[in-house]
C-alpha cells in the first residue's frame, strides 16, 4: 500500500504542473506583504458563528509612476448589481428545476411563503406571523383514533402580489398542490405533496393544509381514496411508501413546509396542461411574487444547443414590495464558461459578487482569491454547509451492479491526497452526505473506506476480475471500464482526471466526459443523463437541509423510471429494504418523526446500510466559496438550499 502512494501524488503533481505550464513563463513580480481578512462561518458550541481570520499574503506592488497621487473617490450607492456564475439555470419554474443555480435566481423571483435565514431559522416572507408549529398553536391535531389528522394554518401577507399586480391568494396555493399531483407533470419529488388530503381556502389570504389520517392514507394505498386530486393515480407510490398498514396520522419532520411553498400564479398557469409546462415560456420568463421581473434571458442555451446564454437580467417592478423599500433596481446574473473567467471578472471589477456553489470558485482558487481580497475591494467567503461533492454510481448497470466493485473503487481513491493537492487542504474528507460537526443526525458508526489499494485489489479478485492486464477482464471477456462524467468546471475536470489515474492503478478503465452544468441535470425529456439514469458514474455536489430528508433521494420509490414519469432523485438506483424502513420511521412515523432524539437511531441504521452498499462515493464536505464587494450591506447567505444568497434581497444596499 505504501509503495503506491508516491505514484499517485506524482500523478497529481503532473496534473497540477500541466496547468501551470499551460500559462507559460512569467517574470518575477515585485511583491509586498498585506494583511487580508477572510470571513468564515464555523460551528461553535452547536451554533453557527461568523469569524474573521487575518492572513498574511503577498501581492504585486504597483511600480512608481511619477504621477501625483489622487484621492480615492468616495463610495456611492449603486442601483445595479452583477452576480458572477459559472452554472446557468435549466429552468425558473420552481416545481420543475432542482438546480442550485435556479434556486439562487428564484430567490429574487419566487419568494413564496417562507425561507431559512443565515442562522438556519425558518422565517415567514410571503406569509405573515410566526411559523405555524404545534407549540404556538398554528398547527394542531384534529379528530381521534384512525381519523386523527394534522392541520397547519398559514396566512398570506397583506398586500402580497404577483408582479403583474394580481394578488397572491390561497387559490394559488391550492393550484400549486394540484399541479404537483398531476401524473402528467414531470416533477423531481412528490412524496411530501402526497401526504396532503386537501388544502382549504376559508378566505383569500388563509390556507389550511390538511394531512391524511391513518384511514385516509390506507385508502390511498388501496386505491380507493377520493378527493380533490386523483389519488388513485399514485396508488403504487403509497404502497411503496409503506402506507398500506400505516399506524397513526401522517406527519412530516418539517410539517410547516408541507404544501406551503413554492406557490405559482394560477391565473397564468392553470390553462397550461401539466405535461406542457416544461416547454412553456414560463420556465424562462416567469411571473413571480417578488420585487423583480425578468427583463432578458437570451435563449441561446435552450433549444438543445447545450451552449450557455450570457446573462439573466432582472428589473425592479414598479409595484411596491411588502417587505420593504428595495434599493437595487437591476440585478444581473452573468454566466462565465470557465473559473478563470470568473476570477478575471473579480480582478477587473466586472462583478459585484460571485455566487457560492455555482460561481465556479472553490478552495482550489485560494491563492488567486487571497490576492483579490488583499486589494480590499471584495471579501472572500469560505462557508461550510450541507453540501457534499460525491460520485453517484449507477448500480443497475454493469460493471457497477456488483457491490464488491463499488467498494473496491471507494478504497481506490486517496481522498486526502486529492484534498491536499487540488484544494490546498481546505475541503473536509467526508463519508456521509451530512456534515460532521454541523448535523445533529451525524453518526460515526458505519463502514469506512480509507485509501487501501490492496483491499481494493482483493475485492476485485473476489468479484472474478483478472487485473493482470489493463483494463481488468472477467471470465466472459468483459472489461472493467465505464464513463465518469461531471461538469466542465475546471477543478472538477482536474478532480476527475486525478480519480481516473488512481483507478488506473487498479486496472479500471475510465472514460471521462465533461458536460456544461445544466446539461448534466436536465430533465429526462431533454435527455438529462442523471434523471434518465443513462450515466455510469457522475461527480457533482448535492446540498441538503439542516434536517435530513432522504425519502426522495435514497429510497426504492425514488428511483426515476419511465413508469413514474422520471420522478425521484435516486439516480444510483439504490433499493435497500432495511434503509427504506429506517427512512420511513425517521421521516414519516407519527411517534418518531417529530422528535430528533427518536429519529437518530433510524438515521444511523440508514447510514450503515448506505455505507455498506456504496451507491455513492462521498469525497468532500464542501467549503463553499464566494466573494462580495466590501461595500455590500446585508449580504447574508446561509448554509442550506433554503437560504440562498438572494433570500433577503430587499435588505441589500451596495456602495462602490
Amino acid at each position: 500500500m505504501r509503495n503506491k502512494k508516491p505514484t499517485i501524488l506524482m500523478t497529481l503533481a503532473i496534473i497540477a504542473s500541466l496547468a501551470v505550464a499551460a500559462c507559460g513563463a512569467t517574470p518575477q513580480p515585485q511583491v509586498v506583504t498585506v494583511a487580508v481578512e477572510v470571513t468564515k462561518i464555523v460551528e461553535k458550541e452547536g451554533q453557527q458563528v461568523t469569524i474573521v481570520e487575518t492572513k498574511i499574503v503577498e501581492v504585486t506592488a504597483a511600480p512608481p509612476t511619477g504621477v501625483p497621487a489622487t484621492a480615492t473617490p468616495e463610495p456611492k450607492a449603486v442601483d445595479t448589481v452583477v452576480f458572477g456564475m459559472q452554472q446557468e439555470p435549466d429552468s425558473l419554474h420552481p416545481l420543475i428545476t432542482t438546480m442550485t443555480a435556479s434556486a439562487q435566481v428564484n430567490g429574487v423571483l419566487n419568494v413564496g411563503c417562507m425561507a431559512q435565514n443565515e442562522k438556519v431559522e425558518w422565517v415567514n416572507l410571503g406569509c405573515e406571523g410566526d411559523i405555524p408549529t404545534l407549540d404556538n398553536g398554528g398547527t394542531r391535531f384534529v379528530g381521534e383514533g384512525e381519523d386523527r389528522y394534522m392541520e397547519i394554518t398559514h396566512k398570506i401577507r397583506e398586500g402580497w402580489r404577483w408582479t403583474d399586480g394580481t394578488p397572491v391568494t390561497a387559490k394559488d396555493v391550492v393550484y400549486s398542490w394540484k399541479l404537483a399531483m398531476d401524473p402528467e407533470f414531470q416533477i423531481a419529488a412528490r412524496s411530501q405533496y402526497e401526504k396532503i388530503l386537501d388544502i382549504a381556502a376559508p378566505d383569500a389570504r388563509t390556507f389550511v393544509v390538511q394531512l391524511m389520517s391513518q384511514k385516509q392514507v390506507r385508502a390511498a394505498a388501496a386505491g380507493t381514496l377520493e378527493g380533490a386530486v386523483a389519488f388513485a393515480d399514485f396508488q403504487q407510490d403509497y404502497i411503496d411508501l409503506g402506507y398500506e398498514n400505516w399506524q397513526g396520522p401522517v406527519v412530516d419532520p418539517v410539517y410547516w413546509t408541507v404544501g406551503a411553498f413554492p406557490w405559482l400564479p394560477s391565473h397564468i398557469l392553470e390553462s397550461v396542461p401539466g405535461a406542457e409546462q416544461a416547454e412553456n415560456e414560463y420556465v424562462r420568463m416567469p411571473v413571480g411574487d417578488s420585487a423583480y421581473v425578468v427583463k432578458e434571458w437570451p435563449a441561446l442555451c435552450r433549444a438543445g444547443t447545450g451552449k450557455p446564454g450570457q446573462e439573466i437580467v432582472l428589473e425592479r417592478s414598479e409595484l411596491p414590495f411588502p417587505l420593504g423599500d428595495v434599493q437595487i433596481k437591476t440585478i444581473i446574473f452573468r454566466f462565465y464558461g470557465e473559473s478563470s473567467a470568473v476570477l478575471n471578472a473579480l480582478k477587473t471589477g466586472e462583478v459585484d459578487a460571485v455566487m457560492i456553489a455555482t460561481g465556479g470558485l472553490t478552495p482550489a482558487n485560494g491563492p488567486d482569491l487571497d490576492g483579490i481580497a488583499a486589494l480590499g475591494v471584495y471579501k472572500v467567503l469560505y462557508i461550510p454547509g450541507y453540501s457534499t461533492e460525491h460520485i453517484d454510481l449507477n448500480m443497475t448497470k454493469f460493471p457497477l451492479d456488483d457491490v464488491r466493485v463499488r467498494q473496491a473503487l471507494y478504497y481506490g481513491i486517496d481522498r486526502q491526497a486529492l484534498n491536499d493537492t487540488l484544494y490546498f487542504g481546505k475541503q473536509n474528507v467526508a463519508d456521509l452526505q451530512i456534515p460532521k460537526g454541523m448535523s445533529w443526525a451525524y453518526t460515526d458508526n458505519y463502514t469506512k473506506y480509507p485509501y487501501d489499494l490492496e483491499k481494493a485489489k482483493a475485492l476485485l479478485a473476489e468479484a472474478g476480475w483478472d487485473c493482470s492486464n489493463y483494463p481488468c477482464t472477467d471470465a466472459q471477456g468483459r472489461q472493467l471500464a465505464f464513463t465518469l462524467m461531471t461538469t466542465d468546471r475546471a477543478d472538477r475536470q482536474r478532480l476527475a482526471q486525478a480519480i481516473q489515474q488512481m483507478w488506473k492503478q487498479l486496472s479500471v478503465g475510465i472514460n471521462l466526459q465533461f458536460l456544461y452544468g445544466r446539461g448534466l441535470f436536465q430533465a429526462c425529456d431533454a435527455g438529462g443523463p442523471m434523471y434518465c439514469r443513462t450515466f455510469d458514474a457522475g461527480i457533482y455536489t448535492s446540498t441538503t437541509g439542516d434536517d435530513p430528508a432522504f425519502q426522495d433521494t435514497y429510497t426504492c420509490k425514488a428511483i426515476p423510471t419511465e413508469e413514474n414519469n422520471w420522478t425521484g432523485q435516486n439516480w444510483p438506483g439504490w433499493c435497500n429494504p432495511v434503509a427504506d424502513a429506517a427512512v420511513g420511521k425517521a421521516e414519516k412515523d407519527f411517534e418518531i418523526s417529530l422528535s430528533r432524539e427518536k429519529r437518530y437511531p433510524y438515521y444511523e441504521t440508514f447510514f450503515q446500510e448506505y455505507a455498506k452498499d456504496v451507491p455513492v462515493i462521498n469525497i468532500f464536505s464542501v467549503n463553499r466559496v464566494g466573494a462580495v464587494r466590501t461595500g455590500w450591506k446585508n449580504y447574508r447567505p446561509g448554509p442550506t438550499q433554503f437560504s440562498p444568497e438572494t433570500w433577503n434581497f430587499w435588505e441589500w444596499e451596495v456602495m462602490k
